[in-house]
């Protein structure tokens, strides 16, 4: 049996969930390094630079579609864009990263709505800019991200998005999570009504899905052009 679905009876005959000592889980909120990329975590004003780079990544990118399910639209200007992500679009809790790959910042991802209390996180605010969709940047951006979490002590991180974002629901699915189930007319978009897919991913599954991550992550699984060799679901399945 999954250990979230064990109980116990409590001295009225009712059951009830098993029992956790859970200390409260300490904040993601420094750099993460790993093979293919670098999260720097955004602690204060980012750097002409970073601000440079992103912009440049912002400013190419061909799909303007990309910005449909995010809850803001394609930043107008460099400075516009440095000020938001100076100011973390403006969420009070949780940390924001940007994305570094081969010395050049091409996205920017978050740690949402912390409960730390409960050791529960969500993984949000993505843009992967079109230098690096499709990579092993942005995969083990996730894994960089899941690995701390975990590390940190949390019990059940989770994906949200959108439930007309198909692309987002198959990333989630792909990256290891669990589909929970559609939370109906969860919140007004852009001024649109949106319908919120649930999922997540808990500490006991973790230990095999980082052992399937790390094996996709190997320099081997890649041809000379960088293309995968075997999926990373593939891996989940083995």
């Amino acid at each position: 049996m999954k250990q979230y679905l064990k109980t116990q009876q409590n001295p009225f005959g009712q059951m009830i969930g098993f029992s956790v000592d859970q200390p409260p889980c300490q904040p993601v909120e420094q750099n993460l390094t790993g093979q293919y990329v670098k999260l720097i975590h955004i602690a204060g004003p980012i750097s002409d630079q970073a601000a440079s780079e992103i912009w440049q990544a912002v400013a190419t990118e061909p799909n303007a579609g990309c910005w449909t399910y995010l809850p803001y639209p394609a930043p107008p200007s460099k400075e516009q864009l440095r000020e938001t992500l100076d100011n973390t679009f403006g969420f009070r809790e949780g940390a924001h990263f940007l994305i570094e790959v081969e010395g050049q910042v091409q996205g920017w991802i978050a740690l949402l709505h912390p409960r730390l209390e409960y050791g529960a996180i969500e993984i949000g605010n993505v843009y992967y800019s079109h230098k690096m969709k499709q990579s092993r940047a942005s995969t083990e951006t996730i894994f960089l991200l899941l690995q701390q979490c975990f590390k940190h002590g949390f019990r059940r991180i989770e994906w949200k998005c959108d439930d007309c974002n198909a692309p987002s629901k198959a990333a989630a699915l792909r990256f290891g999570f669990q589909y929970e189930g559609l939370f109906r007319q969860d919140r007004i978009t852009k001024g649109r009504n949106r319908n919120t897919a649930w999922f997540s991913m808990l500490d006991e599954e973790w230990p095999a899905l980082m052992q399937s991550y790390q094996q996709w992550l190997k320099p081997e699984n890649f041809n000379a052009q960088g293309l995968q060799k075997q999926r990373l679901t593939e891996f989940f399945e083995s």
